[in-house]
């Protein structure tokens, strides 16, 4: 669905920064064969309009507790409930979807007990839901982050690659300086080290030292996002399944290959394997369902759902083209000490 407001650099662009989220535009320039300028000016742009942007999110052993949410509305009542929903802080993605329920949500909070509690008390705080359905999310098999449009070749993404992280079961937890720069980096994670040094109270060199080891641990993770306007794949679809046990851990790998495949989750609940996929029309929805079947013959997919209207994206309100309008933070200040 590129329109005639963006051509293919942009889309280059965009898959170099999401290959790169914190490069230099020299560096960035120098594997695209384009000007620094040029790709500064471009993605200023993509940015300033809500086509593009990066983001940051605690991962690792920072990651917080998750939970996929069905909620299903009283009649008539699903836009509002969404909108309403996507104002809070826990509620970091909302979607208005087809199928058997009205919005799906992605919901996280510091820790279990937490999101036990905002979970039980949804359909309370929001007039018009009627009941939900909630999935503890149990493992992030493929992440958005690692999402890309293929509009790079081969030596552009090996240039671009970034080194292994190290994800230790050992590794720090986030104090309080860390969590105010993983809260400036959601709100815009290409931002300056002298700006996020004002935002955290630090010095530029700590902040550099605190990043760094952040990302070497597995900490943060970046991701860059863009508006339905900058891709090709412009239908959003979920599907819901389940597979034995023993199958998951070889499921992940086939998951992965599949082409259109954006996000998958294993959670507990009446299903066990939850897919988000990025589709060029709602034709190719039960296309990707049949591939599903070729390569993992063992999963049986139970129910599937067309996004509709994505309200919000990790953390970013977006309109009904998908361009962020603006950010509600996932991490506060208090999120620091787990």
């Amino acid at each position: 669905m590129l329109t005639a407001s963006f051509d293919e650099l942009d889309v280059a662009i965009v898959d170099a920064v999401r290959s790169a989220p914190r490069a230099s535009w020299r560096n960035l320039g120098e594997v695209l064969g384009v000007d620094p300028a040029t790709v500064s000016r471009r993605w200023a742009r993509m940015e300033s309009e809500g086509a593009a942007w990066v983001t940051a999110h605690p991962s690792g052993s920072a990651t917080p507790a998750c939970a996929l949410v069905e909620v299903d509305c009283v009649a008539g009542r699903s836009a509002d409930v969404a909108h309403a929903l996507a104002e809070d802080t826990q509620a970091a993605t909302v979607k208005v979807t087809s199928g058997a329920r009205d919005v799906l949500v992605l919901a996280q909070a510091p820790d279990l007990d937490s999101l036990s509690d905002y979970l039980l008390n949804l359909v309370g705080r929001f007039p018009g839901i009627a009941r939900i359905r909630s999935h503890v999310v149990t493992r992030s098999t493929l992440e958005a982050s690692r999402w890309r449009e293929g509009a790079l070749n081969p030596e552009q993404r090996r240039r671009l690659g970034s080194h292994a992280r190290l994800r230790s079961e050992d590794a720090d937890i986030l104090d309080g300086s860390d969590s105010r720069i993983l809260r400036a980096l959601h709100m815009d994670g290409r931002m300056s080290f002298e700006r996020l040094a004002r935002r955290a109270g630090i010095g530029p060199v700590s902040v550099r030292r605190r990043l760094s080891r952040m990302q070497e641990a597995g900490l943060i993770t970046f991701r860059c996002d863009i508006s339905r306007l900058l891709s090709a794949r412009s239908v959003s679809a979920v599907y819901f399944g389940s597979l034995a046990a023993q199958d998951l851990a070889a499921a992940e790998a086939r998951i992965r290959s599949l082409p259109g495949v954006r996000a998958s989750t294993f959670v507990a609940g009446p299903f066990n394997v939850i897919v988000d996929a990025s589709l060029r029309s709602t034709a190719e929805v039960h296309d990707l369902e049949w591939r599903m079947g070729q390569e993992l013959p063992a999963l049986r997919v139970q129910d599937r759902s067309v996004v509709l209207n994505m309200i919000k994206l990790l953390g970013r309100i977006l309109d009904r083209e998908g361009r962020s309008v603006r950010a509600v933070p996932l991490v506060s200040d208090a999120d620091g000490q787990r």
